[in-house]
């Protein structure tokens, strides 16, 4: 029975003496399997009317997995998990473990011919896990929260992508990306990163996905005050109402003079002159804390076009204003 060793050093004489190897019998360089699962390394031999004179197979070239002669010698750890060919030397390996990933090499030593090889790489990997994503649970203040996404998953992660509402997110002004992708950092956030994170892990066998759903509270922005009508005079009716941009929705309250009003509408059913004046909106949002204020004043559109005939027939009369 030849030993592993003595083929090992048979191998090496004969490649001192100027016999060179064969070509590559392994027609795949690298091959790819699932932890758990078999792979199959085939050769290009076609079967002989008679068997090899020895053949083995080894794995990063000191472990023997298999050395066949008049007998089939397997290495540790090989029993019972390898199925060889001894026509063509190919090699089954099953129940994979990431610990069998690496360099695995056959070498034949035919009857009559010269030593022939064949080598391949096996990489073994774990079906990536569900990421597992947590999202903030305080609130988020724009420009004063910090938020920090980790996209974490076993087994072999060999790709991480990003994206933001189904498009890929990209490293910019407030968005960096640390640990080799692993951690999404926005500071501070912005209105603008409300919206779905996702995080995508892959490697070549499988890939899963995690999303976070954030929300930026922002606001109030400056309010808005719109008159209705513009041009209301005494005796009408007028509506002032006040908007602002703001999440969660503004509450809004109204000053004029000593009186406070709420809401986002002030309504005045018959205006009189003593309803004249500057008004005072002011939106709050409870969440941020912030305020905003804006003013506006409310004119009788009589007056002003009473006003505006006056001048101009005063100007007309001291022919400053052509006719």
């Amino acid at each position: 029975m030849i030993s592993y060793t003595f083929f090992r050093a048979t191998i090496f004489m004969l490649l001192s003496s100027d016999l060179c190897f064969g070509a590559g019998i392994i027609p795949v360089d690298l091959l790819r399997g699932t932890a758990g699962q078999s792979v199959t390394f085939e050769t290009s031999l076609e079967p002989t009317p008679e068997p090899f004179l020895a053949l083995t197979w080894s794995f990063n070239i000191t472990t023997s997995i298999i050395t066949s002669t008049s007998v089939d010698v397997v290495g540790p750890g090989y029993d019972g998990r390898i199925s060889l060919d001894n026509s063509t030397g190919s090699l089954v390996l099953r129940n994979l473990t990431e610990e069998d990933s690496g360099e695995y090499e056959l070498i034949v030593i035919p009857y009559g011919a010269e030593p022939i090889h064949g080598h391949a790489t096996l990489e073994v990997l774990n079906e990536v896990s569900i990421p597992n994503m947590a999202c903030p649970t305080e609130n988020l203040i724009e420009g004063k929260s910090s938020v920090n996404l980790t996209c974490n998953a076993d087994g072999v992660v060999l790709d991480r992508i990003w994206k933001k509402n189904g498009k890929p997110l990209h490293p910019g002004d407030t968005v960096v990306f640390y640990d080799g992708g692993r951690v999404l950092s926005i500071s501070p956030v912005d209105r603008r990163d409300s919206g779905v994170f996702l995080c995508k892990v892959s490697n070549s066998i499988s890939f899963d996905t995690a999303k976070c759903k954030l929300k930026v509270f922002y606001g109030p922005d400056e309010p808005i005050i719109d008159q209705d009508p513009i041009g209301a005079e005494l005796e009408e009716s007028v509506i002032l109402r006040c908007s602002a941009d703001s999440l969660p929705k503004a509450k809004f309250s109204w000053k004029f003079k000593r009186t406070v009003m709420y809401g986002p509408e002030h309504y005045i059913e018959e205006m009189e002159k003593r309803h004249l004046g500057k008004y005072t909106c002011t939106a709050h949002n409870e969440i941020t804390g912030l305020e905003a204020s804006a003013v506006h004043t409310l004119r009788d559109a009589g007056t002003l076009i009473s006003m505006s005939v006056v001048v101009c027939t005063l100007l007309t009369s001291l022919g400053l204003m052509a006719i």
